[in-house]
């Protein structure tokens, strides 16, 4: 009995691991949420002074403006994420770690950068 050489993989090298692109990903996630966080750190929490029981502190209508407007947005944007990451780890040419989970966070990128256009001013 003679032991076979092992044939030759014809699909080509084998694809990375697709945990480090997505903790690349999980990690431009994180740097968003940290950042409204230290931004609403920078916000006053006092009411402006002779204003009623109507008015809201900079820090709390910006807390209401994440809660109803970016957390929506950016769960949206982690689908897309999550799509996008399992597309170019699966199809994609692109054997850099750090440009493929880049590359499928940039649709939080993009939604970060319009829900700061139109938040709303402090």
């Amino acid at each position: 009995m003679t032991l076979s050489t092992p044939k030759p993989d014809v699909a080509g090298p084998p694809r990375p691991d697709p945990r480090a692109p997505f903790l690349v990903m999980a990690g431009w996630y994180g740097v968003l949420v940290a950042s409204y966080g230290v931004y609403l750190g920078s916000l006053s929490g006092d009411v402006p002074a002779g204003c009623g029981e109507g008015c809201d502190s900079d820090r709390s209508r910006m807390l209401l403006f994440g809660l109803y407007t970016a957390t929506p947005a950016l769960f949206l944007a982690l689908l897309i994420s999550l799509v996008a990451l399992w597309l170019l780890t699966t199809r994609g040419r692109t054997r850099s770690a750090l440009l493929v989970g880049t590359l499928a966070a940039a649709p939080a990128l993009v939604v970060a950068g319009i829900v700061a256009a139109i938040a709303p001013p402090s």
